[in-house]
């Protein structure tokens, strides 16, 4: 399956997250990897957690995060479990996570946006920003 989904503020989330080279980063709706690959890019010591319960997204942005595949963990499963999913991986701290959201229209889905909200996550589930 080709993802041929535009990232939309892009730049915005990037320039949000303030990535840091050796920080650990989640993408709780991974897609296609468009802002996960930009992640990616930046870290030299750090980590990318991407979570997708869709198998053909995984193997999609298993391929665009190829070059990177030494930061990059992929997990197949719900954004929802994602404490569990760093407990697993032996994490208990996170520089940054972004989620897409998507609220549904008369004609489809509204455009995408991801939000970095480290905070507020570490609020609700007891995930602490490093």
């Amino acid at each position: 399956m080709e993802f041929a989904h535009r990232s939309v503020l892009l730049h915005e989330c990037i320039d949000a997250l303030a990535i840091k080279p050796d920080g650990i980063y989640v993408d709780g709706t991974l897609g296609g990897a468009g802002h996960s690959s930009h992640i990616a890019a930046r870290l030299r010591t750090g980590r990318l957690i991407g979570i997708d319960q869709d198998a053909e997204a995984i193997e999609a942005a298993t391929k665009r995060l190829e070059p990177w595949q030494e930061h990059v963990t992929l997990v197949r499963d719900n954004y929802c479990n994602l404490p569990a999913v760093l407990n697993s991986l032996g994490i208990d701290k996170v520089d940054g996570i972004m989620f897409e959201y998507r609220h549904r229209t008369d004609s489809g889905f509204s455009p995408s946006v991801k939000v970095g909200f480290q905070k507020l996550f570490n609020a609700r589930f007891g995930v602490a920003p490093r």
